[in-house]
């Protein structure tokens, strides 16, 4: 079948063996592309976007552009049996003076040549260079402009706009050059781009995503915006400007078009469940094993369920919640791991007949208590600070590259002191023991008031849940209201025996160890030589 409606459009950053906070594990990106391929996305080429939109000529009917970002050597690797194995072709996306660099994270004519000859790629364009301007430090002081590789911490610039995307600035963020001068030095980035894709592959690419999405036709200087415009569209056949959402529509513009830029934390299901609120096309999510999912019944969300792990995905907004198709009786111990993301809301719920239930919500890293009666309101039995998870400025993936005037720059890190970055994942071990009434509850070896229920039942039900909460920072590069909750290694035992677990074997935790500490130790070598 054939559509003339419109497309899905995914790009990656970039992919390395055992993922982090910035690039996607291989596991991952072959889970998620063979699962769309399963459900019969077909990837389309450059040519076919502009056939589409020109010549009104249909697409496949579930058509996807994929790219990679940034032109990474990883990236290449370690998708390429990927796409092969799925018959899937991408676009690299370059930046034009890495071709000359000794950089060996980046990929070269050579390399990229091989890659088109194979038939699995295509050449796009990020720009000329990654420079960075009107730089200011957490402690707003100027730093003016620097090459992204001459950077010395990445961690401590607090604001910055790329070189096409604003006029030069002095440290009081007013243009230290006239419009003339400005336009001259974009148009020039834009003519040595072409003269270096001119030279290595005969052509320029017929593809462009410029640097840090959605300022262009948003909150760019006009002027800046005009000459930017100009050179692209003699330069380009086709533009990814927007980030953010999936789909583009036939009424969209070829100049103008989204591309979703997937989060390297996203489960599978985190990205269909976006890819068919964008769309608003039902499709198939993954339940896992079978035979464990058939014992969960799952609202407002998706669940997967595998041997050692739990992952249950909220509906946008909403907050998802899988109940225990199993009644427990009314003595159990239940211990499991929540290792959803801090930002966000993991929740346990004991619940008695009708709407009566003990609720724990693990919420940027404390943990609340409540209760409802019937016909009575939630209400709060007691919080409890958690000790505090360690993480770096490298986990906060700030997307620092906006609209910001002099008075911004002083107001210092934009870090808020209750806040944590959106890629960091919670790690906490929870232990609940119901006593007939008495809900005994200990997290990470520590034990908590007992909560006396306000109702008396001989069995239970067990809810799992999980939900976004909004942030108060609005500069993170991947907040969004759909969220995971992770639960793993569930126990559930009443008097010394297993009423339920899908935690996988001693010998198969070990394995799992092993082998991430051997990715760990590949990845490191790989970024730093």
């Amino acid at each position: 079948m054939i559509n003339s409606e419109g497309f899905i459009a995914l790009s990656y950053f970039g992919v390395d063996r055992s993922g982090s906070p910035k690039y996607i594990s291989k596991d991952e990106i072959r889970k998620q592309l063979t699962t769309l391929k399963e459900q019969g996305f077909e990837t389309i080429s450059q040519q076919q976007i502009i056939d589409f939109y020109q010549k009104g000529k249909p697409l496949p009917e579930k058509a996807l552009f994929l790219s990679f970002e940034d032109g990474r050597n990883d990236s290449s690797i370690f998708s390429q049996r990927t796409l092969e194995k799925l018959n899937y072709k991408a676009t690299m996306f370059t930046y034009a003076d890495k071709m000359s660099t000794k950089d060996t994270k980046f990929l070269k004519p050579n390399h990229l040549s091989q890659m088109i000859k194979s038939g699995y790629w295509e050449l796009g364009s990020n720009g000329y260079r990654l420079t960075y301007i009107n730089i200011f430090n957490h402690k707003g002081q100027y730093l003016g402009e620097i090459e992204e590789n001459r950077v010395p911490n990445k961690t401590s610039i607090e604001y910055y706009n790329h070189y096409l995307m604003d006029f030069l600035r002095d440290e009081y963020m007013i243009p230290k050059e006239t419009r003339a001068e400005m336009e001259k030095r974009i148009s020039s980035d834009y003519r040595l781009m072409n003269s270096i894709y001119k030279k290595h592959f005969g052509k320029m690419p017929k593809a462009y995503a410029i640097m840090h999405a959605n300022s262009l036709y948003n909150d760019m200087h006009p002027s800046v915006e005009s000459v930017n415009e100009k050179m692209i569209k003699e330069n380009f056949a086709i533009h990814f400007n927007r980030e953010l959402n999936s789909y583009n529509s036939k009424e969209d513009n070829i100049y103008n078009l989204k591309r979703l830029q997937v989060a390297p934390y996203w489960p599978t299901n985190h990205l269909l469940m976006k890819i068919q609120n964008d769309s608003k096309k039902s499709l198939d999510f993954v339940p896992g094993d079978k035979k464990t999912s058939s014992r969960w019944t799952v609202t407002n969300g998706v669940g997967e369920f595998d041997q050692d792990k739990i992952i249950l995905t909220s509906k946008p907004g909403e907050e998802v919640r899988a109940t225990l198709n199993e009644g427990l009786p009314s003595s159990f111990t239940a211990s499991f791991d929540l290792k959803g993301n801090v930002m966000g809301k993991q929740t346990v719920y004991i619940q008695g007949s009708g709407q009566e239930y003990v609720k724990l919500a693990l919420e940027k890293n404390k943990l609340f208590a409540y209760h409802k009666k019937k016909q009575e309101a939630e209400k709060l039995i007691f919080s409890q600070h958690l000790k505090e998870i360690k993480w770096s400025g490298e986990d906060y993936a700030f997307n620092k590259a906006t609209n910001y005037d002099y008075l911004d720059t002083q107001e210092g890190s934009r870090i808020h002191k209750d806040e944590y970055p959106s890629t960091l994942k919670n790690d906490h071990h929870l232990i609940l023991t119901l006593d007939k009434t008495s809900l005994k509850v200990e997290i990470n070896n520590q034990s908590l008031p007992s909560i006396d229920l306000p109702f008396g039942n001989s069995s239970y039900s067990l809810i799992l849940g999980g939900s976004n909460i909004a942030q108060q920072t609005v500069h993170e590069a991947y907040s969004d209201n759909i969220y995971d909750s992770i639960i793993e290694d569930v126990t559930i035992q009443t008097e010394g025996k297993n009423v339920y677990t899908v935690s996988g074997s001693r010998i198969e935790t070990l394995l799992r160890e092993i082998s991430k500490i051997g990715s760990n130790v590949v990845d490191f070598f790989i970024d730093t030589f």
